[in-house]
């Protein structure tokens, strides 16, 4: 398993330089502007990304395939994947939490780290299943039908006027417990994903 996690920062360092260069500018635009929450999404959504964009060489390369002659099993591989994301998502908590602390008060520390767990975590947690079920090409044009489908949801919603009632019944204090709850349901939803990716994998022809 080590081997394989070797494999992949191998992996990174040589395919995805672009990928970590343009999340290195998300997080200097975040620490210049962090009241722009924008930058904060598009880093968290681009790291929760990366295992299916190392899935994705995997298959172009057929390592998928190969790695089935070495003494590893496809639980391992499933979970090398998962454990790459997890190690993005605490990069992404670890640089929110500095840039909290030097711009933002001690209070705003807590909603920003659930913020950033659960936008990091729930892509990735959605799409991984879908990878190992019906290859990263496949799950990519259902992971983007469905956050249309979502999108779609939310605007109606809003300019419904429901969106804007439901805002307005919302509380501070209503708001205080859901970010944490957000977080929470982030990690939940990783971790299930996490066990159904390898019930799914095991259970592949190849």
């Amino acid at each position: 398993m080590k081997g394989l996690l070797l494999k992949d920062f191998y992996l990174l360092a040589s395919y995805c330089k672009s990928f970590l260069l343009i999340s290195a500018v998300f997080i200097g635009l975040f620490a210049v502007e962090p009241s722009n929450f924008f930058f904060l999404l598009m880093l968290c959504i681009m790291l929760g990304m990366l295992p299916t964009t190392l899935l994705s060489y995997d298959e172009r390369e057929h390592w998928n395939v190969y790695s089935q002659v070495f003494p590893v099993t496809r639980g391992q591989y499933v979970s090398v994947k998962y454990l790459i994301g997890l190690l993005c998502s605490v990069l992404v908590a670890l640089v929110v939490a500095a840039i909290c602390l030097i711009r933002f008060e001690a209070g705003a520390l807590l909603p920003l780290l659930c913020i950033s767990l659960a936008c990091s975590l729930i892509p990735a947690a959605l799409l991984l299943p879908l990878s190992f079920r019906f290859g990263t090409e496949k799950a990519r044009y259902l992971y983007l039908a469905f956050i249309a489908l979502a999108a779609f949801a939310g605007a109606f919603l809003i300019t419904g006027g429901e969106g804007t009632a439901a805002a307005s019944a919302l509380g501070p204090a209503a708001i205080t417990w859901m970010v944490p709850l957000l977080g929470a349901g982030g990690a939940a939803l990783y971790g299930l994903s996490w066990l159904l990716s390898i019930w799914i994998y095991q259970r592949r022809t190849r």
